[in-house]
């Protein structure tokens, strides 16, 4: 078996557990290495950013031989976009992210809830400032809905549990799920946002979802209610988002995701003192990411070798 590897992370230790899993592997260190080496490969595992049109248009000469495209990453939207030859299946990192990327979700909302960016700002003055406090918040009894209820999702889901909030998680079919206190239809979103003190993105973004965030959405929320995105920029229209921010219609926004990004430096958001924006980071956490990213990859290397079916496959 011969395998490509563009990524600009774990590049070198994803080639040695590829060789210890007995495959041939290759790192292409630029676009124009991957356009080479990949004619002649069985599987091309590749970071997101660097899959564009003229990669897509080099892939379809590589099957039948070129049979699977594994991202290191959950995101897929560039791969959906410009797709895949018939035959390739596409698998992204599954799981591997979500108890991190939950995990920043929370702080984030916590933050916001509890007042912490305005505390801070006040301490950089030595200011005691209770002129506040009563407008301090809780997540206890407070209702989250969930857009998107996938790994996420659901990870986000228990840790807002844990501190007493009420989960309502909204999907496609609005299935019930342990994890959700409710769980509702995608039709029935802005029925649900009346009665949400918060709402959080966690859905992929595709052609369905881009700006499915827009300013009807926002509007049905009440006027207390907190954004939370750590999806992907543009599924919310950040044009309504900022005017909701500034007209007070939204008591505020934690956004680990923008569009564009980076987010300009000139962009009202960063100076809103109801908004906390952080420079997609979410996925990061220590060495906890990349071990479940390569233990996952270690095991499809294995199910391919096999002629196992993948984990973690994607509807490109």
């Amino acid at each position: 078996m011969r395998l490509v590897i563009r990524t600009p992370v774990l590049a070198r230790e994803l080639a040695a557990l590829a060789d210890r899993g007995g495959a041939d592997a290759v790192v292409a260190e630029d676009d124009a290495a991957v356009h080479r080496e990949v004619r002649d490969a069985d599987a091309l595992w590749i970071w997101p950013a660097s899959y564009d049109a003229a990669l897509a248009g080099v892939l379809e000469g590589c099957v039948p031989r070129l049979r699977w495209l594994q991202l290191p990453t959950m995101g897929y939207d560039s791969v959906e976009a410009h797709g895949v030859p018939a035959g390739v299946t596409v698998t992204n990192a599954g799981d591997a992210y979500a108890p991190t990327v939950a995990e920043h979700a929370v702080a984030m909302l916590l933050a916001l809830v509890r007042r912490i960016p305005e505390a801070v700002r006040n301490a950089e003055h030595g200011t005691w400032d209770q002129t506040n406090a009563r407008s301090i918040g809780t997540l206890h009894g407070a209702t989250v809905t969930i857009l998107g209820f996938g790994n996420i999702g659901r990870e986000i889901a228990t840790r807002l549990r844990a501190f007493g909030a009420r989960v309502v998680a909204v999907t496609r079919g609005g299935h019930a799920d342990a994890l959700a206190d409710e769980t509702a239809a995608g039709t029935q979103l802005n029925d649900v946002l009346a009665r949400s003190d918060v709402l959080v993105v966690a859905i992929p973004l595709n052609a369905t979802t881009r700006r499915l965030v827009d300013a009807s959405v926002l509007a049905a929320l009440p006027k207390r209610a907190i954004v939370v995105n750590i999806a992907r920029g543009a599924i919310v229209d950040h044009d309504a988002l900022r005017d909701a921010l500034s007209n007070g219609a939204l008591g505020g926004a934690a956004l680990d995701v923008t569009e564009p990004e980076p987010l300009p430096p000139s962009d009202p958001l960063w100076t809103m003192p109801n908004v906390l924006v952080t420079p997609h980071v979410a996925g990061y956490g220590g060495e906890v990411a990349p071990r479940r990213v390569m233990a996952l990859l270690q095991r499809n290397l294995a199910h391919f070798l096999a002629g196992e079916p993948l984990e973690a496959q994607v509807p490109v």
